[in-house]
């Protein structure tokens, strides 16, 4: 164990006790987001996504120990184990090196060299590499073995399988496969052609080719599709040559007599047996990258969505947009009630039309309607047209914003959906989707299963255990970086607390309804099967803004209650945010130390006393709210335009500037300087101005601009 918090200390730049106290941590069951907000003082201040890293990487280093321990126990048994080899799986740093020494020594299943070495032939091999083997001397030896062998009929035959165990022999080399591992990754070439008559969106790859090792994740996800939906043909192609040249002079003893077979023998070697299987294992490495960099970027993406400042207190107007089928409305109120529902169908016809302006025109009369939030899916924008032309002509003072609704449909037909509003109709629920996604983006998106969400690249193509569980992280962090009302909070929202499963979460809403509401965080230690462990991880995170106790309302952890009253009664103040001003006035160490409390916990109470519901979404941009429309016919190189970022990809990101389509920044034009990754520059949600590249009406490729825009 010693040595593995070594490792993490040095990878993660943290000193050895800190990396210790984390993996303490993590094993005695506290929840990264508690770890992350309460015990800074342990981990060295690090945030929940380091975190995160930080217990991937120690359970991977976990199973490379055990996996170490097993294989040096298969060996003892074998008694194949020698103080060098010990030694040498011991400081292996990867599963790909021990499992290179291990490999001549695995059972395997039949192989041309097995039965080789089964007919006796292990001997004429070693012969071959000795410094007195000659040509002359390798056939007497080999007719010898000749009559004793029934299934090899001649010499060559007898001496074939000796070179088929030489082979083998050199495929296994630990050594062997870890230079040419590395020299495969340097120079192999993956080329890809058309294999497909038919047309694809695969073109661009027709006739392809790059180095395996600089080729983006993107990339080589579509090609890796595009293979296997029948449009393409993969291969990697090596300095074959250069290859066998090496394995020559490495492997085939100086001044060797039977050069020329021991050279055939490591092309034999090369194509059939090292080719074959370090390809694979290239691909299979170059595909859980890609996966790994996919997965990040759809965790960085959900993480920003999730975190879209809310539009609160106001009236919400979701409108779920359609032809045949209408426009579906539904008005919320500022705590997410729906107040109303219409269908209109403000396209069919003009006297249906007139009819959709009656409808609305009576709902805006009766209820007060602060904000239009449009999802941007099917007549998005000729909703918006509409919308936009009924103001002007009703002469409404009414503002609306396009939202994204990514997701609604699949919430709609949920189970969720169905106890929430089970006398609404499928497809007005989505409206009210779309409506409660502006009033509070984060307790709404977690209804929905995070991979309908909309805003990843090549998500089906993804390991899919391994992008639930990132995804779910992401969620997670999001729910307890925010916060949670305990009295308002939804079964589905709470569920995602530190500490809470969906069971514990149903049992918190049951008490909340017998209680008529929480009055205290002490009254959450009466739910079913929320133990004190469980009141431990969830208490800071969940809160109660009208409590009686000041501190239920912050995000003051119980456990620094007793400390905190210590310090208002120092100061002779009640605990309030009176109280964080004067603390924030004094000396942090000289109180740190007064007060017996570390310095994280310590400004965590402060900054919690100074704004008990604080929302760290405040401080990002709000969703710009639109006033007027914009067509795809008046696009012109050079306008300069307001949008918003739908997603990021590894390549560019899709902005939404108020047509039909969503326009793309690649990334070389993102930024005056060179941009890498763009999720260093733009997020999902954000607010950005774009200048129009160029717009082809016949394929609605937009290509926009954010060079000297956005300083």
């Amino acid at each position: 164990m010693q040595k593995i918090i070594i490792q993490l200390s040095n990878s993660f730049e943290l000193p050895e006790k800190n990396a210790q106290q984390i993996i303490e941590l993590l094993t005695d069951g506290n929840t990264v987001p508690f770890i992350a907000r309460y015990r800074k003082q342990a981990t060295g201040d690090l945030d929940d996504q380091t975190l995160r890293k930080f217990e991937a990487e120690w359970q991977r280093l976990i199973s490379l120990d055990q996996r170490k321990q097993e294989v040096i126990r298969l060996l003892q048994e074998r008694e194949k184990l020698t103080a060098q080899l010990k030694q040498s799986i011991e400081e292996a740093d990867t599963l790909a090196v021990v499992e290179d020494l291990y490999r001549p020594y695995r059972t395997k299943r039949q192989t041309r060299a097995s039965k080789a070495i089964d007919q006796g032939l292990k001997h004429l091999a070693d012969f071959m590499m000795g410094p007195e083997a000659t040509e002359k001397g390798l056939i007497e030896y080999a007719t010898t073995l000749l009559s004793s062998i029934s299934e090899r009929d001649t010499v060559e035959d007898v001496i074939q399988g000796a070179l088929d165990i030489l082979a083998e022999d050199l495929a296994d080399r630990a050594d062997v496969r870890r230079g040419l591992r590395k020299l495969l990754l340097a120079q192999g070439m993956i080329q890809t052609k058309r294999k497909s008559e038919a047309d694809s969106v695969y073109e661009m790859y027709y006739d392809y080719q790059e180095k395996i090792e600089t080729m983006e994740a993107h990339r080589w996800l579509a090609i890796q599709r595009g293979e296997r939906e029948g449009h393409l043909r993969v291969s990697l192609n090596c300095p074959d040559q250069q290859i066998v040249s090496l394995l020559s002079r490495w492997y085939i003893p100086e001044g060797s007599e039977l050069y020329i077979r021991l050279f055939t023998m490591c092309e034999d070697s090369w194509k059939r047996l090292l080719y074959p299987s370090l390809k694979n294992e290239l691909f299979r490495n170059k595909n859980d990258l890609a996966e790994d960099e996919s997965i990040e970027f759809f965790a960085k993406n959900l993480r920003n969505l999730l975190l879209q400042p809310p539009i609160k207190d106001c009236n919400i107007l979701g409108w779920d947009p359609g032809y045949t089928h209408g426009c579906k409305l539904a008005l919320i109120d500022k705590r997410g009630d729906v107040l109303e529902v219409n269908t209109i169908y403000p396209f069919e016809s003009k006297q249906d039309s007139l009819y959709a302006e009656q409808q609305l025109s009576e709902l805006l009369s009766e209820h007060t309607v602060d904000l239009v939030a449009i999802g941007n899916g099917t007549a998005s924008r000729e909703s918006e047209h509409w919308l936009a032309n009924f103001i002007e002509h009703k002469n409404y003072d009414l503002k609306w914003l396009v939202v994204s609704e990514a997701g609604a449909s699949v919430y709609s037909a949920s189970e969720v959906a169905a106890e929430e509003f089970p006398d609404l109709d499928v497809n007005l629920r989505s409206a009210v989707s779309i409506a409660r996604r502006v009033q509070d983006p984060l307790a709404e998106l977690v209804k929905i299963e995070p991979k309908a969400i909309g805003v990843g690249q090549y998500q089906h193509d993804l390991n899919e255990n391994k992008l639930e569980k990132a995804l779910a992280d992401v969620v997670e962090d999001c729910v307890n970086q925010v916060g949670v009302d305990l009295n308002t909070a939804s079964p589905h929202i709470l569920a995602y607390v530190a500490g809470l499963t969906p069971r514990i979460a149903t049992e918190i809403i049951n008490t909340r309804s017998k209680l008529q509401g929480y009055s205290s965080r002490e009254e959450l230690k009466d739910v079913k099967y929320l133990g004190p462990k469980t009141f431990e991880q969830a208490a800071g995170f969940l809160r109660i803004s009208d409590a009686d106790l000041y501190l239920d309302r912050t995000a003051v952890h119980p456990e620094s209650y007793s400390v905190t009253e210590k310090i208002a009664k120092h100061f002779n103040l009640p605990v309030s945010s009176e109280l964080g001003h004067t603390l924030a006035e004094q000396n942090e160490q000289e109180l740190s130390e007064q007060f017996d409390l570390d310095i994280y916990t310590l400004r965590e109470i402060i900054a919690s006393l100074l704004k008990p519901n604080r929302d760290p979404r405040e401080s990002f941009d709000r969703p710009t709210l639109k006033s007027d429309i914009l067509q795809a016919s008046d696009l012109r190189p050079g306008m300069i335009l307001d949008g918003v970022i739908r997603n990021v990809v590894a390549f560019g990101a899709f902005v939404d500037v108020g047509i039909e389509h969503d326009g793309l920044v690649h990334v070389s034009k993102m930024a005056e300087h060179f941009v890498k990754d763009p999720l260093q520059v733009v997020s999902v949600g954000q607010n950005v101005k774009v200048e129009v590249v160029s717009y082809d009406e016949k394929t609605e490729r937009l290509e926009l601009s954010m060079k000297n825009h956005n300083r």
